[in-house]
Parts: C-alpha cells; structure tokens; sequence
C-alpha cells in the first residue's frame, strides 16, 4: 500500500470514527426486523411514542406523521405546520402538542382527527418540551436567539412577526451579559395560554420530564443539566402575574393571558406572555425555590445532546458529543457510569420494562449501541447494531421492547454527473422516508 493511501485512510478514519465494540453480546441480539417506507417530505425530528394507542408520531418537515405500529401504516397526518420539531402527547389520550420551529408556536391538536384546534405563541424557535402532568405545565424551550436580541435599535418588530413585551427585572441591567441565552416558555396546558417566556443563560437543549415534578434540560455550552420543579415555576410565574395585575388600572382589567381560539389560524391569545429575566446575575433575582438547578457534568460527558430519564432509581442518562453516554444521579448530578456509544448521537431512550438503554447514532454510517442496566449503577454495552446514516432520533414501545428509528435513502444525481473529479452530491431520495424497526 502506498504512503498516500495510508495517510488518506488514517484521516478518513480520524474524520468518521466507527462505532465502539460491544463489551458483551445479549443472549438474543437486536436485528432490524422490518422498514416501513411512510414517505413525506423535509427534515426529520423527535419521535414520540403513545403505547396506548400503538401510535408512533413523527415531526417531518411540515407534519406530523402517524404510523399505526401493528400494522406500519400511516394512520392519519397533522398538517398546516412550518416545521415540526418535537410531539408531546397528554395523559388523558385527548389532545397532543407540536413545538413549530419557525412559527414561534405550539401547536395543539385533537388525537381523534388529527385536527389542529390551537395556537399557543412561544418565545424563539421552540423545539424541545416536557410536560409535567402534575401541574399540567409544558415547558417549550427556545433557541439561542433570545426576545431581547431579537428587538433592533429602532424598535422594529422581530421575525416572528409579534412585538415582544419588556423583559421584567432586567431594567437595572445596563446591557446583556456575555454568552448565548435560551428562552423557556411556560404555557398554562387547561387553559392553553403561555404565562411566561423565561430567558435563561446557556444553549438550553433536550427537555425531559421525570413524571414527579421534574424537569431536566441539557446545557450544551455549559456542560450541565437543569433540574426544574415544575409546581414552584408555575407558583413564582404566577405570583408575578397577581402582582402585575394588582398594579394596573381598573380600566385595563387583568393581565392574565386570555385563552386561546380553537380556530388554529387565529391568533394563540390576545395578551402577550410576561418576559421574565432568569440569567445569571439578573436582579431582582428569580425565587430561590424556582430557580433551575444546574447539575454540573464532568470530564466523561462534553456538550449534552439528548436525555432520558430512570425515574424509579433517581438516574439519568446523557449523550454527549465525545462519543460518550453517562449516568449520573438525578439529585445529587454526580456520575456513576460512563460508556463508549457511537458518533452523532441526537437521542437516547430508556426502556424501564427491560432495563435497556438506547442510543440513535446519525453519524458516520449509523448505529444504535444498546446498554444494560443490570442493577441502578452496573451498566454495559451489550451490542452495536448498523443502522443507517443520519439515523439520528428514536422512539421505544415499551409494550414490546421494540425500537424505532427515522432515515431516508441517498442517492446521486447522474442526469449531470460532475465534472473536473469534483464529488458526487448526495440528495435524499424523493419518498423514501422510512421508520426501520429493530427487536430481538
């Protein structure tokens, strides 16, 4: 082999690395076993499975698709979206919830048609959201690009195409402190209203709740999760509101947000929601009670991406962008495990029936690496299985242990090839989104 050829295939491999060996092989490997070809167009997101029903909801481009997992059809499609990004469904069965990128709106929609029957304005970009059924609080997080970024010197309207309301507590700040902000969004699910748009220090990323009041949030730049009580958010934002009404006029009335319009091509609510300065420094300060809690990650975990939850044992699991998986313990944020996992993961899931820990490696080629809890704090990799490239999100049916991934096929354009040893472009097939099913 000549010296070209070994440089050339050594930075191939440093630029692509393959997915980490298995430590130990399960009795009864994991295989894919089926792929449903369920079409569509546009980018791909989160995947939300709903047990009950045997429905698995995916945010594609403008839609949410509905497959029917018995049978691997699409049973129905949410549409009159910009773009979806994540499905959060309620407990009851009655109505679901879409976070719609670059409207600044969560949408919700009727389980039973697939109908959209309201709007509810968010702060910038909404992605990510947890529901706590508790208190029946979503919490909808935001990009980077902040409502006070977003504003010009002259007063001009942001994208969004809605005036943003001033930031509370933030008057006796002179300027923005440095490093990138997140909004949360705080939105009231009975009365479907958002309370407050929350601005917070640091890239705010995957939202999870526990099921016991909990909400954790990665912070990529930051190397930390946020841990949030649902119940002392929703009383502090609440307290802010009483306050602000008391100090009105009686002619204006409360300033509670008003509720929403079931016509979802009205507007969510007439009253914009309070904007609320949480950063670090901001004075008057937040509550104590309700001021997120950041659990600080060590060296093993760099940049969390996604995040999943043992609620039983008080764990959590963390993909990180160095090739890493860790889990640490929810309260005290120290780690108790760490664990090679493949390249490009964008969301893990955990199987409490089976104690089994998924990772979606879009990366390279694509892999899953499947992990076993054995006990709370004794983790191994059992198994790296290929999947496909940019295979980057899942969903678990915890029914039967069966785990769904999102893909597409690519191909080259041959029409034009290029010219001049200029590399073939690879676009994604037209309709061949697909879900690949993978059991043991």
């Amino acid at each position: 082999m000549s010296l070209w050829l070994i440089v050339c295939s050594i930075a191939s491999a440093q630029l692509s690395p393959f997915p980490p060996p298995s430590t130990a092989l399960p009795s009864h490997p994991f295989f894919i076993t089926n792929s449903w070809i369920v079409g569509g167009v546009g980018d791909w997101d989160y995947m939300t499975m709903d047990p009950a029903a045997n429905q698995l909801f995916i945010a594609h481009g403008p839609s949410v698709q509905v497959v029917d997992v018995e049978s691997g059809t699409i049973a129905g499609v949410v549409r009159g979206l910009r773009e979806a990004h994540s499905v959060v469904l309620d407990q009851e069965g009655g109505y679901g919830y879409i976070s719609d990128g670059p409207a600044d709106i969560v949408r919700v929609f009727d389980r039973r048609s697939f109908q959209l029957v309201a709007s509810i304005p968010t702060g910038p970009s909404p992605r990510s959201m947890a529901l706590d059924p508790a208190s029946g609080l979503l919490f909808v997080v935001g990009s980077q690009a902040t409502a006070r970024q977003s504003q010009t010197a002259n007063g001009a309207q942001p994208a969004s195409s809605r005036q943003t309301q001033p930031v509370l507590g933030a008057n006796s700040r002179n300027a923005v402190q440095g490093g990138p902000e997140s909004t949360l969004t705080v939105i009231d699910t009975e009365r479907r209203v958002s309370l407050a748009e929350i601005v917070l220090s640091g890239s705010l990323g995957f939202a999870q709740a526990d099921g016991n009041g909990r909400i954790y949030i990665t912070v990529s730049d930051r190397g930390e999760i946020l841990r949030l009580d649902a119940q002392a958010i929703g009383t502090a934002v609440h307290r802010v509101i009483d306050m602000h009404s008391a100090t009105l006029p009686a002619s204006q009335g409360s300033a509670r947000p008003v509720a929403t319009s079931t016509d979802s091509s009205a507007p969510a609510q007439t009253e914009k929601p309070f904007l609320l300065d949480w950063t670090s420094g901001a004075k008057p300060a937040p509550p104590a009670d309700a001021y997120p809690l950041p659990l600080r990650l060590d060296g093993n975990c760099e940049r969390p991406r996604a995040l999943a939850i043992d609620s039983a044992h008080e764990r959590l699991f963390a993909a990180c962008t160095n090739l890493r998986m860790v889990a640490l313990n929810s309260v005290t944020g120290q780690t108790v495990a760490a664990l090679p996992i493949g390249y490009g993961a964008d969301a893990i899931g955990y199987d409490p029936n089976r104690g089994l820990i998924f990772t979606a490696n879009g990366g390279s080629d694509g892999s899953l690496t499947i992990i076993r809890q054995d006990v709370t704090d004794t983790y191994a990799v059992i198994q790296t299985l290929p999947t496909r490239q940019n295979a980057r999100t899942l969903a678990i049916n915890p029914s039967n242990g069966e785990v769904y991934i999102a893909s597409v096929i690519y191909g080259a354009e041959l029409n034009n090839p290029p010219i001049n040893g200029a590399p073939l472009k690879m676009n994604a097939v037209d309709s061949s989104f697909q879900v690949l099913v993978i059991g043991n």
